[in-house]
């Protein structure tokens, strides 16, 4: 490809500010994968933009300078008739700029958050959503609402070279459509789709539970081999210890209710009751293992205290319930 280094820096610089049309992301892509040593400088200038985005404000002269630095540097790489656009002399150059920048970052970490997601190292992004639901719009134009208690992670790289996000807890994907895949990956499993809606649950010390609600989906647990399928109403459980997949029919919406606010159970076991107003309540509720699984109930929960909950599941069952210290104790 026939592009100078000003123009190669231009067209990542309004990839990041997501400015590109289709056929510049083309572009891009096959440069990137020409040579890994393209992809090198792609990941340099992303550490300075991403850098230069949280901490112009506080060292704007800094900043500038950093650019006007590496900017020299292109022009005298360029006017050198180096076609390859990466000589040793560059390369460390931009290596020393992003060190430059990092120790500035360094400086200003704890005080400034970035519509809360951090730049961590290669241009990582996380959301983090404690204790209120997060919407989070991804650069490809996906929808994920992150459910509290978790957290999703990907790098600059999204949407040019991959498409793939960690999820770690709940989240509810509305993915954009596109030839490329798009995977989720949590520690127990992956899933590859195109476009398509879909809830993933993968709290650590739980099952991980996938329900498509639109669209096609494609499930592998790793260290497995056979891919699982799935259409619209179709739910996948995976325990996380024994690794064995149960595959059933639900309706999707008890399961994205969440998204407003609301927590629908239809004829589930008490366990999994537990566990989503652990959650959302941030209570520690100890029961029998017998008994949760055993237990099940039919209920909606939508503006009620923990305390109503409570009350609610009592009236609803043979159990009981009381309170000691910070806990919640169920038993018969």
């Amino acid at each position: 490809m026939d592009q100078t280094p000003q123009e190669i820096k231009a067209l990542i610089i309004r990839f990041l500010q997501r400015e590109t049309t289709e056929a510049e992301i083309a572009v891009l892509q096959a440069w990137i994968r020409e040579d890994d040593v393209h992809r090198q400088y792609f990941d340099e200038i992303n550490v300075t933009y991403q850098t230069t985005v949280t901490l112009g404000r506080f060292n704007p002269e800094k900043i500038d300078a950093a650019w006007k630095s590496l900017n020299q540097r292109i022009e005298e790489d360029k006017r050198s008739n180096d076609p390859s656009l990466f000589s040793p002399i560059l390369r460390r150059t931009f290596l020393k700029v992003a060190a430059t920048i990092s120790i500035l970052a360094m400086v200003a970490y704890g005080l400034h958050t970035f519509w809360n997601k951090a730049a961590l190292s290669r241009g990582a992004v996380v959301y983090h959503s404690k204790n209120l639901s997060t919407r989070v719009d991804l650069p490809d134009g996906s929808k994920v609402w992150l459910n509290t208690n978790s957290s999703l992670e990907y790098d600059n790289g999204f949407g040019l070279v991959h498409r793939k996000v960690v999820l770690t807890g709940e989240a509810f994907f509305d993915v954009e459509k596109s030839q490329q895949d798009f995977i989720v990956s949590t520690k127990t499993i992956s899933i590859y789709v195109k476009g398509t809606r879909f809830n993933v649950q993968a709290y650590d010390d739980t099952d991980v539970r996938t329900t498509l609600e639109e669209g096609k989906v494609e499930l592998k647990v790793k260290g497995g081999r056979e891919l699982y399928a799935m259409k619209p109403g179709d739910q996948i459980i995976v325990n996380t210890e024994l690794k064995k997949v149960v595959k059933d029919k639900v309706d999707p919406s008890d399961y994205s209710a969440w998204k407003e606010e609301r927590l629908v159970f239809d004829n589930v076991p008490l366990s999994e009751i537990v566990l989503k107003l652990e959650n959302r309540y941030k209570v520690n509720i100890v029961i029998d293992t017998a008994l949760a699984q055993r237990e099940r109930l039919t209920m909606t929960i939508e503006h009620e205290t923990i305390d109503e909950v409570m009350e609610l599941i009592r009236l609803s069952s043979q159990i009981k319930y009381k309170k000691e210290k910070s806990q919640i104790v169920i038993y018969e």
